[in-house]
């Protein structure tokens, strides 16, 4: 997974950042599950379920958007694997501003995008031989 032989040192550390912000994101997915079990069940049992709605519609669609950006920062990682870091680094940026905002994506994606492999010419993926 982390194959970074023969790539520059941009590249190198751009995709460690993304890694890195990908392991972060899934544990922030994992606090704001158990905040919104938290306060569903806090609101159910103590009879305060009307107060508590308001800011369980806010974690829940928190939620759902990291949870997006995560996704979106698979396929950044997905395309770092495949040497194409110009692509990378864009997904790596759209899933940065997604909220809550990630800057440790953001900045593996900029790295990505001026590192010397996003600004290569690539061969089409068919005429390169198998």
């Amino acid at each position: 997974m982390l194959n970074v032989e023969g790539i520059s040192t941009e590249a190198k550390i751009g995709k460690i950042l993304i890694l890195v912000a990908i392991v972060i994101g899934l544990l922030v997915i994992i606090a704001l599950a158990i905040v919104a079990a938290f306060i569903y069940t806090a609101g159910s049992v103590s009879g305060f379920g009307a107060n508590l709605t308001i800011p369980l519609l806010i974690i829940i669609p928190l939620l759902a958007l990291k949870v997006v950006g995560l996704i979106i920062g698979f396929f950044a990682l997905g395309s770092t694997e495949k040497k194409d870091f110009n692509r990378a680094g864009i997904l790596a940026i759209i899933s940065s501003v997604l909220p809550p905002l990630d800057l440790i994506m953001l900045i593996g994606g900029i790295f990505c995008l001026v590192s010397r492999e996003a600004n290569q010419e690539r061969a089409p993926a068919e005429l390169v031989p198998s």
